[in-house]
């Protein structure tokens, strides 16, 4: 049980003292304000503002933006333990898209790591300090495994950690209630999401006012400057449950999103 009486959905790791206490005070606060809907019948509570957070995640084009992705420089969250088979199934059709040095790096190491950083669980292990399923190149998705799903026809949430698909949304369980959490990366949910102000601040896809902004003096090194207008274009921003929703119908099913829609889009609740 997490000491804190809260647990990140999707990976093992614990929320912190700190991040455990904001989230407390913002449940209540939005619970209290009717900010944050139930859905009763799912368990879920709907935090309608956050969701409606507009998004592009258009990875295939990240690097025109950035000059790192999300998935640089680091490993990725731990997925959690029942998560675990689902990439060793996959294994061999994620290796077909990586580098020989990738190749030679998982047969020699393995495929998971464990860091101090991570609370001693089992993560994707890095290669030249980035995820090993990490390859920029000039089209196409960073993340191999990604690709790997894209092209064989098979739904990415079916080959990847959720964490790996969940960016902006965020998921918390209450331990106390079993009720969950729905929201996105914001200025007021980066003090408890698993994602943190850096994740808002480093990239324009989940920041819709970084890409709108004149003023580029003050913002991360990690954006590119003057970029051409069709760069992740301001008119294909979309809100972030509508971006999600083939991974919330995955997860939930078709009816929990047609739920969402409606509750959201200020119609009947559930």
């Amino acid at each position: 049980m997490n000491p804190h009486g809260y647990r990140f959905i999707g990976t093992p790791l614990d929320l912190t003292e700190g991040e455990a206490y904001h989230l407390r005070k913002y449940w209540k606060k939005g619970r209290q304000a009717r900010a944050i809907l139930p859905l009763a019948a799912f368990e879920v509570d709907v935090d309608v503002a956050a969701l409606q957070t507009l998004v592009q995640l258009d990875c295939a084009h990240c690097h025109l933006a950035h000059v790192a992705s999300c998935c640089e420089g680091g490993f990725p969250f731990p997925p959690a333990k029942e998560l675990l088979p689902m990439l060793d199934e996959h294994l061999d059709g994620i290796a077909a898209y990586l580098t020989p040095e990738r190749v030679r790096h998982l047969l020699q190491k393995g495929l998971y790591e464990r860091h101090l950083e991570t609370a001693g669980h089992q993560t994707i292990g890095t290669f030249a300090g980035d995820c090993t399923f990490c390859h920029v190149e000039e089209q196409g998705p960073a993340c191999m495994a990604h690709r790997y799903a894209v092209q064989a026809g098979l739904a990415p949430e079916s080959v990847k950690p959720l964490s790996c698909l969940l960016y902006p949304l965020e998921l918390i369980e209450s331990e106390a209630d079993g009720r969950t959490l729905l929201t996105a990366l914001t200025e007021q949910t980066a003090a408890f999401s698993r994602w943190g102000a850096d994740y808002r601040l480093d990239f324009i896809c989940a920041n819709q006012d970084l890409r709108a902004t004149d003023d580029e003096t003050d913002q991360s090194p990690n954006i590119r400057r003057n970029l051409p207008a069709d760069v992740f274009a301001l008119e294909r921003y979309r809100p972030a449950y509508v971006e999600g929703q083939e991974l919330l119908t995955s997860r939930y099913g078709a009816d929990f999103y047609k739920e969402l829609e409606i509750l959201i889009q200020g119609g009947r609740r559930l």
